[in-house]
Parts: structure tokens; sequence; C-alpha cells
């Protein structure tokens, strides 16, 4: 492989490490502020929340945002044994393998991730558009 096609795929690594950063990122934003809104925001929407409509469709969104950051924690805490694992096994003759099976369980987080605040946000949706004090 020419220096020109390894430094190619360095620059690939690096912009795939960066995309899931901001993946990571963008994943935890999204959750906590819909858990930190949805918190924020009930008492003014929601007029008597004992009384509320579809309370669980609430309780079940603030569950799924929940279990989104808690396996975004995870999925960082992956990636991070997934790159120690790779610095040491870079060598190993089985390090793509390796590299694959890592790369698939984090990115199983992250599709996990994805459906559980889609989840989320379209219970809480459901549940303001139940209850809005009109």
């Amino acid at each position: 492989m020419k220096d020109e096609d390894k430094q190619y795929i360095v620059e690939l690594y690096k912009t795939l490490q960066y995309s899931n950063d901001q993946f990571d990122k963008n994943v935890l934003l999204i959750a906590s502020g819909a858990l930190g809104i949805s918190f924020a925001f009930i008492e003014k929407l929601v007029p008597a929340l004992e009384k509320a409509m579809v309370k669980d469709h609430l309780i079940n969104s603030w569950i799924a945002f929940a279990l989104v950051i808690f396996i975004s924690l995870v999925s960082h805490f992956i990636s991070g044994l997934s790159l120690k694992w790779s610095i040491g096994n870079f060598n190993n003759e089985d390090f793509e393998i390796g590299r694959s099976n890592w790369n698939k369980v984090i990115r199983f987080l992250n599709v996990v991730q994805m459906i559980g605040l889609l989840i989320g946000i379209l219970l809480l949706i459901d549940f303001i558009s139940k209850n809005i004090r009109v």
C-alpha cells in the first residue's frame, strides 16, 4: 500500500471517529434536553397532572430518555475498550475481525439509542397532545 493510501485511510478513520463523537454528543444532548424540558414544562402544559390522561406515556418517555443516556455512556465506555484493544492488537493477524466485532457492538448500541430517542419523543408528544391546556 502506498503512503498516500495509508494517509487517506488514516484520515478516513479520523473522520469516522469525529462522526461517532458527534453522534454520541447529539444523542446525549437531545435525550438530556428532552428529559429536562419535559420536567420543566409539564407543570405549565398540563394543569392537573394527577388527572392527566395516558400518564404512562409520560413515565415511559422518561424511562426511554434515561435509558438512552445510560446506553450512550455504555457505548462510550465500550468505544474506549475497543480503542485499547485495537492498540494492543494492531499487529495481530485477527485484528480486522476483532475490530469488526467491536464496531458491530457499537453500531448496535447506536441504533438502540436512536430507536429509544424516537420512542421517548413520540410518547412525550402523545402525552402532551392529549393533556395540553388550551
